[in-house]
């Protein structure tokens, strides 16, 4: 899957971080987005089309789709760079449970709720969340913590030992 360069946890989807920093810094001509209640709403998912800026296209896809779309090879003939984002760490999970190997995960804002710690500004987890990111790291995947390219990256494991510390 060598077209995608960035794969991308962030609640918010498409939005100004998103656009004005992390697609300059991989070049993204296309961004995928990976949801199944989004892929069913045309409206919604229009919108996230018209974000975009111009010359980068927006796929939103069903996790059946992208699956078979990954299965196919659609993801590597190296003719586009690829920012691949999720709304939610559990869809990320489900592709991982289907043998969807990502190598690196970047979790770049999840908001804050009822038992919800904040690991960083601007990214909130609750205990689900840590397990499923536990087994994403488990399946061999590097996850990490950045919301803009300016901040370090916090390793899981590092968060983890702030959380329990």
């Amino acid at each position: 899957m060598n077209n995608i360069k960035l794969v991308r946890i962030d609640f918010r989807l498409i939005h100004g971080q998103v656009i004005t920093k992390w697609r300059n810094i991989i070049a993204a001509t296309e961004i995928v987005i990976v949801d199944d209640k989004l892929s069913k709403d045309s409206f919604l998912a229009d919108i996230y089309v018209m974000a975009a800026p111009p010359g980068v296209k927006v796929h939103v896809l069903s996790e059946e789709t992208f699956i078979t779309g990954v299965r196919a090879g659609d993801y590597d003939n190296g003719k586009s760079n690829v920012l691949l984002l999720f709304k939610s760490i559990g869809n990320l999970r489900h592709l991982i449970e289907q043998d969807v190997n990502l190598p690196t995960i970047q979790i770049g804002g999840l908001g804050g709720g009822v038992n919800r710690r904040s690991v960083v500004n601007g990214i909130s987890i609750d205990d689900q969340d840590l397990q499923d990111l536990r087994f994403i790291q488990e399946k061999g995947a590097e996850v990490y913590f950045q919301v803009t390219p300016e901040e370090v990256r916090l390793t899981l494991d590092k968060a983890i030992a702030r959380l329990e510390g």
